[in-house]
């Protein structure tokens, strides 16, 4: 099972991204430059950057889970529909949960690292969009660099892409192959 530890660690890393663009798009508008440095913080600023981040972080992470559910869809048809008497994936969990923690831990494992990266997908992508926005807005950027950094970022979101959608058809395949292996290992010989 996943612990509460894991899963606020992953709503966090989440969230810490969902607060940056939150927050160039708040700078965006208040034309805030950063350059300029921030004034002494105060370390309970810390603690409420962190609980907002948490916040944020269930947001997003919901948000884009239903934002790529036909995605989400797709990869399953591909890797459980098409195969004959295999059932749903929620029935699936649960037998390989109830069955073998090994395989449940490796399940688990999987679906962590897809949420965070589908979740960053986006994030990157926003993080982007509200520094275009920011820099337009305060123009600190020059406009090479600021190129630069555009075309770097449109390499990551689509980096991110790519794996978040590699990851989701990975999640299926493993599960069905963990059910499939668990499955044929208790029937008689």
């Amino acid at each position: 099972m996943l612990t509460t530890t894991q899963l606020f660690v992953e709503l966090l890393v989440i969230g810490i991204g969902a607060a940056l663009w939150v927050a160039l798009f708040v700078a965006a508008v208040f034309g805030y430059r950063f350059d300029e440095g921030l004034s002494r913080l105060d370390p309970l600023l810390f603690i409420v950057v962190g609980a907002v981040a948490y916040a944020l972080g269930i947001g997003v992470d919901r948000f884009v889970r239903a934002m790529l559910a036909p995605l989400a869809e797709k990869a399953y048809r591909r890797a459980i529909i098409d195969k004959e008497g295999l059932p749903v994936a929620q029935a699936m969990e649960r037998h390989i949960l109830v069955s073998s923690e090994p395989l449940w831990r490796q399940i688990q494992y999987n679906r962590s690292r897809l949420r965070i990266c589908r979740a960053w997908a986006v994030n990157a992508f926003l993080i982007l969009t509200a520094f275009m926005v920011w820099n337009i807005r305060v123009k600190v950027v020059q406009v090479g660099p600021f190129l630069a950094m555009v075309g770097l970022g449109l390499l990551i979101c689509a980096l991110m892409a790519w794996a978040a959608w590699a990851l989701l058809q990975d999640y299926y395949k493993n599960l069905r192959d963990s059910y499939v292996f668990l499955r044929e290992s208790k029937q008689p010989e």
